[in-house]
């Protein structure tokens, strides 16, 4: 099997099975006795040990080789996942959230930086928009999924999990990856330029995206318990999760096909304000519709971001690895912060108060960005 195809089928298990999980565990967790500040912890749990393993392993994938820090992370999470099914009160959470974060830390850094060797700017371009559709995919069929079957057969969604994860740990091992044809050429004039520009821009996109991270973690945290307070179906639950997935699929597959939005400001500010609108939705609507376009907007925050931190960190002729892995890092920063303050806000001033913390540090890091770059050019 050709490289591109079998990292982009990987990236689709991987986080569908993920996604899946997201929602499953926030309702595990509400079923013996969760409370909001219980559900940021988790998450933050998880996070930290994310955000502290990618950053190290990104660097290790480097020497060892990708396949193997793939194959040792989908056999990690068998034991993971089969323990979820026999959890009984919220501690036992604590310590499979650790391990989950463990897991999980070293598959995307490993999986990006394999798929970007060789490439240049447009072939990268083009190879993270694939990825991304790729794993966003993922994250609408494991919401839409996750709601029903949860409510059919709670159990069993973990017990599946691990089996999907057996399974991606046999193919990862046992499948021939043929190695694709580098990009051939001199470095030009554009190239070597571009190349420059992606060292400025870099630190912009990671600060955006550890914004983003912070907002979506607190919502994929804490909103399943607002809406299960506010009466809404578990059901209906998963498909409004699913939106944000949706709407990140439909912004890989726009900006993928174009390079307008590179090394420009403007576009990320856009997206950040039209999520800080996205998150006042949240804070003072009851509208099954006002959550839908929220949560799409969310959506396309995280497209974006996502897509710019990427692309930035990995458009260099060195080795990739270390660079997505501080990517990931950042995210999981924002992973772990968010939903820990989140929880607190919410258990402590109210459950619509964490959408609006959320909008605040999109702010603080829209004014973090502008004064960077203002500087960064002005050197």
């Amino acid at each position: 099997m050709r490289k591109a195809p079998f990292l982009y089928l990987s990236a689709f298990l991987m986080d569908g099975g993920l996604a899946l999980a997201s929602l499953c565990i926030p309702l595990l967790a509400i079923r013996v006795g969760g409370t909001y500040d219980d559900l940021g912890a988790l998450r933050a749990t998880h996070s930290l040990t994310y955000a502290l393993g990618a950053f190290w392993l990104g660097r290790l994938a480097d020497r060892i080789g990708y396949q193997r820090s793939m194959a040792a992370c989908c056999l990690l999470l068998v034991p993971v996942f089969a323990g979820y099914y026999y959890v009984s009160a919220v501690w036992q959470l604590f310590g499979l959230a650790l391990l989950t974060g463990i897991a999980t830390c070293a598959f995307w850094p490993s999986l990006q930086a394999w798929l970007a060797e060789g490439q240049r700017s447009d072939g990268l371009r083009q190879r993270i928009g694939s990825f991304n559709m790729s794993w966003s995919l993922g994250m609408v069929v494991g919401p839409g999924l996750a709601g029903a079957l949860y409510a059919a057969y709670a159990g069993l969604s973990f017990a599946l999990l691990a089996a999907l994860f057996f399974a991606m740990f046999v193919g990862v091992v046992l499948l021939q990856v043929r190695e694709d044809g580098r990009e051939q050429g001199n470095e030009t004039e554009t190239e070597t330029a571009s190349l420059a520009a992606a060292r400025i821009f870099l630190p912009v996109a990671w600060i955006a995206n550890f914004s983003t991270y912070f907002a979506i973690g607190i919502v994929r945290s804490l909103f399943p318990k607002l809406a299960t307070d506010l009466g809404v179906q578990t059901a209906h639950l998963g498909y409004l999760m699913a939106l944000i997935g949706l709407a990140q699929l439909a912004t890989f597959a726009l900006i993928s096909r174009t390079e307008r939005w590179q090394f420009r400001l403007w576009p990320l500010v856009a997206v950040q304000l039209a999520a800080m609108l996205a998150l006042g939705v949240l804070a003072f609507s009851t509208s099954l519709i006002a959550f839908a376009g929220g949560l799409l907007l969310l959506g396309v925050m995280i497209g974006f971001t996502y897509t710019a931190s990427g692309f930035y960190s990995l458009h260099s002729t060195a080795p990739g690895g270390g660079r997505i892995g501080i990517h990931e890092t950042i995210l999981g920063g924002g992973n772990l912060v968010g939903p820990l303050a989140g929880g607190l806000v919410g258990e402590y001033i109210g459950a619509r108060a964490p959408y609006m913390l959320a909008a605040g540090v999109i702010a603080i890091a829209l004014a973090a960005q502008a004064i960077y770059l203002r500087r960064a050019r002005t050197s």
